[in-house]
């Protein structure tokens, strides 16, 4: 195992002679190329581990990112299909020794530059200290030979745990940021607001084909820091690396090769991994499948993800397309979970990844809608708009409905990402938030109206059949009563599956309460009806001549009438302005003007009759208690019409 590199002897030398900054360009080179070779057996030491564990998993194939980090030996293709579990708490993985000393011999590339760069470039002390803890690290990695290696070995190499102690893992972490700030204070040119050195022409046409993109939708990131590019040329190849955003892992890193380029992220949130992939559908990547395995089989090792796709151009043009478009999606990454987690207080999961995928193609983005709050923004905006508080666990779609939650939301994110990069005052931003909420809310009782209004329909049904339980008497014919009284059953116990609906709905949205209310009453109007079709199945077939039977079926056409008056104010209500209700209020007026004439029908009828002193005491209960039926179900709906009234005249549905 070898101390240390050429690197830091030469840099000693170099800094004897009091110019160390001389050989900074060669090792920034070199450390870069060092911090993708290590994360490669990072990445290897985790699976060989996962496959040991589990001997009978897939075995994962990284000859891909072996060759994409510059690795030559063939041989580790092999280290995770032999990693064995050993004795106690060993394992037996081949060549471990061998990569272990080339973890360490990448760590002491990485620290070179540190080492060379004079006071100004970076702090010597620092410089120190991760010179400290590389020699710890090398003291606490021995291996029992050629391929065993300890359970806490591994993991003072692969750990990304900070409260676990020290690792090689978290000190490349380190020296990646402190190589990255050496190379920043390098650039010895700026193309387009990316940092380079050592560029031809040729280079710098693609750098600033990429900056194109950045630059094309950066000021949706609103003042967050992150989207530092810098570039530079490694042999044959040019690195292109994007900070992204503030998290050390969250990286971008593209090779650029003739025609080829290579695109690796890293990131701890292998959601958004898959997100930045579906970004560039529509040029042809091929990703290597390194992504899935890690959410798979290193997930309780807490380390970053990393997924590999790689694009082979037809054309410099179309290359030079695909890097505009790679450098315009990255500002669409900044807290890209935080926004995943405010939306998903609103909306189902799979909705919300919708409205993120829909914000960057639309390039609004999500950052201006965390600066206005966001989660809070919309709990805010409830509470100003309904009356009875909104409460953290009730979701936005279950008072708007999904289509209404998700246009609403999309209004937020696109109001919230123009206005904040217009330069609008974050009042006016909210004040625009609240109307349109208002707007939706107020039409919101369309979704809750909805089981009301078929609830409505198959009350009128249950009217229709009575009414024609009513006609039969007098010989109308048609279906027979009994008949007609199980067709009113059947229709009373659908209506009653949409007042279960609406309980549900009430169970989840408290606001909805009035709506629960509005179909119960119906609903008494259902039973009585159903009741009054059943006491008709038991009217004998024939009645003496005497029974005033036209009175009788006359209130069959009161219950029609005010079921179709209650069912066009329902439907009145679903579709009116909230701007103009005269046509809405004008079905209410009918219900009640029906209620009004039945009670004067009922009352002819009873009185008719009572004089009638050839009917016997049977048929007069029972027409009687028929009769009373029929009333109340009139009455019931009168009342239910009125509670409408009040839901739709009021401010907004829930008032």
């Amino acid at each position: 195992m070898q101390a240390s590199s050429p690197f830091s002897s030469k840099a000693t030398i170099v800094g004897l002679l009091g110019e160390r900054d001389l050989l900074l360009p060669a090792l920034v080179h070199e450390a870069l190329a060092a911090n993708a070779r290590v994360k490669y057996f990072f990445t290897l030491l985790q699976l060989a581990r996962a496959h040991a564990d589990a001997v009978d998993a897939t075995v994962p194939d990284l000859r891909r990112e072996r060759e994409v980090a510059g690795v030559k030996d063939e041989a580790l293709d092999d280290v995770i299909a032999g990693s064995r579990r050993g004795r106690d708490a060993d394992y037996r993985v081949p060549l471990v020794r061998t990569i272990i000393e080339r973890i360490l011999d990448d760590v002491d590339a990485m620290l070179a530059p540190l080492r060379a760069a004079s006071p100004s470039r970076f702090d010597a002390g620092t410089a120190t200290d991760l010179e400290r803890r590389r020699a710890a690290l090398a003291r606490a990695c021995t291996t029992n030979g050629r391929s065993e290696v300890t359970k806490d070995v591994l993991a003072r190499l692969t750990s990304s745990d900070r409260d676990r102690g020290d690792s090689a893992h978290l000190l490349v972490f380190d020296l990646h940021k402190g190589v990255d700030a050496v190379a920043a204070s390098l650039a010895t040119e700026d193309v387009d607001g990316a940092k380079t050195f050592g560029l031809d022409e040729a280079d710098r046409a693609l750098v600033r084909a990429f900056m194109k993109g950045v630059h094309e939708t950066e000021g949706a990131k609103l003042g967050h820091p992150g989207l530092g590019t810098m570039a530079t040329r490694r042999g044959p190849t040019l690195i292109l690396e994007n900070d992204i955003g503030e998290t050390s892992a969250h990286v971008v890193v593209v090779h650029v090769e003739g025609l080829r380029a290579v695109v690796t992220s890293t990131d701890v949130h292998v959601q958004r991994l898959a997100f930045f992939r579906e970004m560039l559908d529509g040029f042809g990547v091929e990703w290597a499948d390194v992504q899935s395995r890690a959410a798979r089989e290193l997930q309780e090792a807490g380390v970053f993800y990393e997924c590999v796709g790689t694009l082979v151009a037809g054309e410099r043009a179309e290359l030079e397309r695909f890097l505009t478009h790679l450098g315009s999606r990255l500002v669409f990454l900044i807290d890209w979970n935080r926004a995943r987690k405010a939306l998903r207080a609103f909306v189902a999961k799979a909705k919300s990844l919708e409205l993120l995928a829909w914000a960057a193609s639309e390039g609004h983005g999500h950052r201006g809608f965390l600066e206005m709050g966001g989660a809070q923004l919309v709990f805010d905006a409830m509470a100003a708009v309904i009356r009875t508080p909104f409460r953290f666990g009730e979701r936005l779609d279950d008072v708007l409905g999904e289509p209404g939650a998700t246009e609403f939301l999309r209004f937020t994110l696109r109001t919230c990402s123009i206005g904040l990069q217009g330069g609008r005052s974050r009042s006016l931003v909210r004040a625009e938030i609240r109307a349109e909420l208002t707007k939706r809310y107020r039409r919101a009782g369309d979704r809750l109206l909805g089981p009301v209004a078929d609830h409505a329909a198959i009350l009128r049904e249950i009217a229709r059949a009575v009414r024609a339980q009513l006609l039969a008497l007098g010989g109308a014919g048609g279906a027979s009563r009994e008949a007609l009284a199980a067709a009113a059953r059947d229709h009373e116990r659908r209506g009653d599956e949409q007042v279960v609906l609406l309980r549900s709905i009430a169970l989840r949205v408290p606001e909805a309460a009035p709506y629960l209310r509005l179909v119960e009453l119906a609903d008494d109007a259902a039973d009585a009806l159903e009741e009054a079709a059943f006491l008709l199945s038991l009217v004998p077939p024939a009645v003496p001549g005497a029974f005033p039977v036209a009175p009788f079926a006359a209130l069959g056409d009161f219950a029609v009438a005010a079921a179709d008056a209650y069912l066009g104010s329902v439907t009145s209500a679903r579709r009116a302005d909230p701007d103009d209700l005269q046509g809405t209020l004008d079905a209410f007026d009918t219900v009640v003007a029906t209620e009004h004439r039945m009670d004067d029908a009922e009352r002819t009828f009873l009185a008719t009759l009572a004089r009638q002193e050839a009917v016997e005491a049977k048929l007069f209960v029972l027409a009687s208690r028929i009769s009373g039926a029929i009333e109340r179900a009139v009455d019931a709906l009168t009342r239910a019409t009125l509670l409408l009234r009040d839901r739709v005249a009021l401010p907004g549905p829930y008032a």
